[in-house]
């Protein structure tokens, strides 16, 4: 049985691929002509590119053996500001789909707005925030700009990296305080719980169906008053690791 579950995750991996070998032909010779010619409905578009190749990735992971389901939604028709934990490569994809009745914007490092095959051009068409958390100067001025720019919605992921046991790790707040400061704004929580297995590219070949993911939206949440955003950025991941232990007990697994 563990022999058939490998090739099973194998041959989803490799639909997986095909996949997005042909997102990315019809992302160049559809999607960017068309954003070209209606740049007034640039987001709309590419949130609709962007959750059909969600969904399709989603399903054959399913094929797979795989198990993701999400509750809740991020309510994208106005700006707002959205917290997520990090836990595997398919967190981005989980946030495309969360996004309604946009995709929001997400802010990532530099690598992956370059060579994240179809999500890396997604990211630029849309106007992400890339950053490199080395150039701290650069990277804060970046965040301080899409919090006075974003229309739909930013989702950051405040620890930084993916942790290897799922756990929610310290944040990395500057940039967080920085945009509530900036720009007020309801605030979402998204927790995600069951990827993490499958937390690096060469783990999913052969681990798919040790996928069994749940991500709930809690919120909104006030901004906080002046002088209380150190606090209420604890307050928030205190929130989320609760809600995370919540997630693992027993009785919560539907």
């Amino acid at each position: 049985m563990a022999a058939l579950a490998r090739a099973r995750s194998a041959a989803a991996v490799a639909c997986v691929l095909a996949w997005i070998g042909l997102g990315g032909i019809y992302q160049r010779v559809v999607l960017w002509p068309a954003v070209a010619l209606l740049p007034r409905r640039r987001h709309a578009l590419v949130s609709a590119y962007m959750r059909v190749m969600a969904r399709v990735i989603f399903a054959l992971l399913g094929a797979g053996g795989a198990r993701a389901v999400r509750a809740g939604h991020l309510p994208t028709q106005g700006p707002l500001l959205a917290l997520m934990n990090h836990q595997s490569l398919v967190d981005i994809l989980t946030v495309i789909l969360l996004g309604r009745p946009y995709v929001p914007w997400f802010v990532s490092r530099r690598r992956y707005g370059r060579f994240v095959p179809t999500i890396a051009f997604c990211q630029r068409l849309l106007g992400c925030p890339i950053i490199e958390p080395s150039e701290r100067r650069a990277a804060l001025a970046t965040l301080r700009e899409a919090a006075r720019s974003q229309d739909h919605g930013l989702v950051i992921f405040p620890e930084g990296h993916r942790t290897p046991d799922g756990e929610i790790g310290p944040f990395h707040s500057a940039g967080m305080e920085l945009m509530l400061r900036e720009r007020p704004l309801p605030v979402y929580l998204v927790v995600t719980d069951g990827f993490w297995t499958c937390r690096r590219l060469g783990d999913f070949v052969f681990n798919i169906h040790k996928i069994d993911g749940r991500t709930e939206v809690l919120g909104p949440f006030a901004p906080p008053a002046p002088g209380r955003t150190a606090e209420f950025v604890g307050e928030m991941r205190e929130k989320m690791v609760a809600h995370l232990h919540a997630m693992r007990g027993p009785d919560a697994r539907l």
